[in-house]
């Protein structure tokens, strides 16, 4: 009797972009949401703390070609969390604004990159 074998069909070999993190890459675990695509992960940069005022975190996300790069922020308090993907350009909507902000406030390093 002649035995049915099914092809094996090799894994697809993910490259990874320099700034990604392999080990929370969304390519190697799941979305942190369901409806969140799988897409290249950066390292994640914390300001705040989670116990006191808030925490935010962003980091660097990327879809495959052609979708373009985003920045996702999120933040966290006692009130709840919230999270949003930003273009580049929004990105640097929002670098000018919180520049801004420090400007009014008189506070250290408004200038500072």
């Amino acid at each position: 009797m002649d035995t049915m074998t099914r092809p094996s069909k090799p894994a697809p070999v993910t490259s990874h972009p320099d700034w990604c993190t392999p080990e929370r890459c969304g390519y190697l675990v799941p979305p942190v949401m369901a409806h969140m695509a799988r897409r290249h992960r950066g390292h994640m940069l914390r300001v705040g703390e989670k116990r006191a005022s808030g925490l935010v975190v962003t980091y660097l996300i990327s879809a495959e070609a052609p979708g373009a790069p985003l920045v996702c922020v999120h933040a966290s308090c006692r009130a709840g969390n919230a999270w949003a993907e930003l273009s580049l350009s929004e990105a640097a909507e929002l670098l000018e604004q919180l520049r801004g902000l420090l400007a009014q406030a008189g506070g250290q390093g408004a200038g500072d990159e």
